[in-house]
């Protein structure tokens, strides 16, 4: 299996997806702040939370295993990063530098470094299949709380106000 432009483009995509949801889900919180509406922002936060929590700890777990297979040592600033809730964007990182790498820069038509491009072309898809299991991991956790929570407000109120539909429209 080859990582093609196309599969870059696409993990381009999903970084400014994830930044999007981010932006949103904080955007919905302080929405319900001014509202007076502190329960249902609240909520908001801590769904938010739990599920960013739960795959940074997968994300540096998986980090972990990786250099452990790779036979180098664990470095202390990636269990930094993800403590910071910087887990995702440093593997969005390292899976489009070396994406792009592969899928522009890298040349395909020598023959002689057939297994090795077969090598940096499995690399960057598992990393790319690793950032989709997180982002898998996050939809559950964060997103079908957050879905439920909006439907709750939606009956209780008998509408919808803006925040409410731009929450339902941007993806988990």
């Amino acid at each position: 299996m080859r990582y093609t432009k196309l599969n870059f483009m696409m993990s381009v995509l999903g970084i400014v997806i994830y930044i999007t949801d981010l932006i949103v889900d904080i955007w919905v919180s302080v929405r319900f702040f001014r509202e007076g509406q502190y329960v249902f922002s609240v909520l908001t936060v801590s769904f938010m939370l739990f599920g960013t929590v739960v795959v940074q700890c997968f994300s540096y777990s998986w980090f972990k295993a990786d250099l452990k297979k790779a036979g180098q040592e664990g470095q202390h600033c990636f269990l930094l990063l993800h403590c910071l809730q910087g887990g995702i964007f440093t593997r969005y990182w390292f899976t489009l530098k070396k994406g792009y790498h592969v899928a522009f820069k890298y040349s395909s038509k020598t023959d002689n470094f057939i297994e090795e491009q077969t090598d940096l072309h499995k690399e960057v898809i598992d990393g790319v299949t690793d950032l989709s299991m997180l982002r898998l991991f996050e939809t559950y956790l964060e997103g079908c709380p957050q879905l439920v929570l909006q439907l709750y407000t939606l009956l209780e109120h008998g509408q919808a106000n803006f925040s409410q539909c731009k929450s339902f429209l941007t993806p988990c």
